[in-house]
């Protein structure tokens, strides 16, 4: 399985709104955090990190744990290997060593323990995602502070809606690469709408709503009145500007949609063929067809 997309809270959107870097780091945190914690661990590969880390990367490790390890050093618990640094006389790093003084360090520190197994899951989370994490510390502390905004939402409005995204798109429109913040919003509004399905079908007055973060009519009511999201909403509740958004993301390979003339309804999908969003489209109007045709039949019977 590739592991490419993290999800963050819709909610999140307000604050890309009111600031674009500090909102997608928040986001982009958020999301390989919140991923990183999920991932299931095994011991013996959290030891094998932490003494690597230990030996090579100091400095990324939680203070707490580094600490530990250094008052364990002091007390002869834990033997520091200076000639080797935990890699045996073939090149490869098997700390037999350290390793069982590593894990009674943890077995009998339950918080180490704990932060030493957050900072594996993160290291193998920002791997996976090819993502570079320059600081732990600061990606934790985001990462409480956009659970902290997700918490206080849902407390209001309910569970919230998710959007899920490459973390390099939240990294180009936060360092300039990307100049034009509406069509992230756009497009992380609409992959919020769509979820796990192919396609869906909406309105353009719902694709804005979700571009403020907001993913029902109270959440709107309140979202829409924020000075910083005024100038979006006024924007794009304009036919025309909507129509030219919609059309940007589609010609950047974004999403994909389809309207008919004088209808309301509008049918978005990630990005694919126009041809194939309209099969997809014909298919599921075909099977809901005959879903009714049955009903009606057997209502006869």
């Amino acid at each position: 399985m590739e592991y490419k997309y993290i999800q963050f809270p819709l909610c999140l959107m307000q604050e890309v709104i009111k600031d674009r870097h500090k909102g997608l780091n928040l986001c982009a945190d958020f999301g390989l955090v919140h991923f990183a914690l999920s991932q299931k661990y095994e011991i013996g590969d959290v030891v094998r990190q932490t003494i690597y880390d230990y030996y090579k990367n100091t400095d990324k490790l939680p203070r707490d744990l580094r600490v530990a390890i250094e008052e364990a050093e002091a007390e002869d618990q834990f033997t520091r290997d200076d000639d080797y640094n935990g890699f045996n006389s073939d090149g490869k790093f098997d700390p037999e060593l350290n390793a069982p003084e590593l894990l009674k360090i943890l077995e009998d520190n339950p918080d180490i323990k704990e932060e030493a197994v957050r900072h594996y899951q993160l290291h193998q989370a920002a791997g996976l995602h090819n993502v570079t994490v320059k600081s732990i510390k600061s990606t934790l502390d985001r990462y409480q502070q956009a659970k902290g905004f997700k918490e206080l939402f849902e407390a209001k409005f309910g569970t919230d809606a998710m959007a899920s995204v490459k973390p390099g798109m939240l990294y180009d429109f936060r360092d300039g690469k990307e100049q034009d913040i509406d069509l992230l919003l756009g497009y992380l509004g609409i992959v919020s709408l769509i979820g796990f399905r192919k396609f869906i079908s909406t309105t353009k007055p719902v694709i804005l709503s979700r571009m403020i973060g907001a993913k029902s009519k109270p959440v709107w009511e309140a979202f829409s009145k924020v000075k910083e999201a005024r100038g979006i909403v006024e924007r794009y509740s304009k036919r025309y500007n909507m129509d030219r958004l919609l059309l940007s993301l589609a010609e950047r390979k974004f999403i994909m949609f389809l309207t008919r003339p004088h209808v309301s309804l509008i049918y978005v999908s990630k990005y694919m063929e126009p041809e194939q969003l309209a099969d997809l489209v014909r298919q599921s109007q075909a099977k809901y067809n005959l879903k009714n045709k049955i009903r009606e039949a057997s209502q006869k019977i």
